[in-house]
């Protein structure tokens, strides 16, 4: 796979008009390269499904349950339109106080032909630490970013959607939500991000008000309140799954 810049990215969205200059500024300010998805065998715009789940130390009792679903989320897309036609791209990445991206932008075959990651045991999957959420969703933008530039140098029409699931608001900071909320609103502006969806599995310390709280402050379109149980928390990722294939229709 080939590279490109966040720097550089930055500047085409900026010079393209996705970005305003505040937001170009701000996902552009590292030079770290990301790879992009290659393009060339598109018979169809395609979709970019992006996805964040928890990591953090709090989701340990339930590491079998999140292999499950991770698995069922990957085998429902692979039964969506999108990727029957072979325009379906899918990112990973599992997050506590940093975040590890499990693949970048793969497309997703419907056949399990792919660079797909899916979890198969538990030390695929190793809650610990905090909750890094914003700066792992920042990550997040930054990658998209790059991609976005690709489609746009590439004559492509590309769109995206976001998926995150977490038991907990962000313990780490290091970056302002705003700015997050400002980055989406231009994405979301332009049509390009289709569908932003945050799962919170709620509980004693993260209730369905909190989340309802987080899902403003970040500028995401819904919300999902689930309990915290094994059950529930495999519906989680049906659900990210489910929000991503509406948004490939919207």
């Amino acid at each position: 796979m080939s590279q490109i810049k966040i720097s550089q990215a930055s500047k085409i969205l900026f010079d393209e008009g996705v970005l305003n200059q505040s937001n170009a500024n701000l996902i552009g300010n590292t030079n770290r390269a990301v790879e992009v998805a290659d393009l060339t065998e598109l018979f169809d715009d395609p979709v970019f499904s992006c996805f964040l789940f928890d990591e953090s130390g709090s989701m340990e009792p339930y590491k079998q349950s999140v292999i499950d679903g991770q698995e069922e989320m990957i085998n429902i897309l692979r039964s969506s339109a999108k990727c029957r036609k072979g325009a379906l791209y899918v990112v990973q990445y599992a997050f506590n106080e940093s975040v590890r991206t499990l693949n970048p932008f793969s497309l997703l075959s419907e056949n399990g032909n792919d660079d797909v990651v899916i979890l198969k045991k538990t030390t695929d999957y190793n809650p610990n630490s905090g909750t890094g959420l914003y700066k792992s969703l920042f990550n997040l933008l930054q990658d998209m970013a790059v991609n976005i530039a690709n489609a746009l140098q590439s004559n492509v029409k590309a769109t995206f959607t976001i998926g995150v699931i977490t038991d907990g608001e962000d313990t780490e900071a290091g970056i302002d939500p705003s700015q997050i909320r400002d980055i989406l609103k231009d994405l979301q502006s332009k049509n390009i991000l289709r569908s932003s969806v945050i799962v919170g599995l709620v509980n004693s310390k993260f209730n369905a008000s909190m989340l309802e709280e987080l899902k403003t402050r970040l500028g995401f379109q819904q919300a999902i309140a689930l309990n915290q149980d094994p059950k529930e928390i495999r519906r989680a990722f049906v659900l990210a799954s489910q929000s991503a294939i509406q948004g490939q229709t919207l």
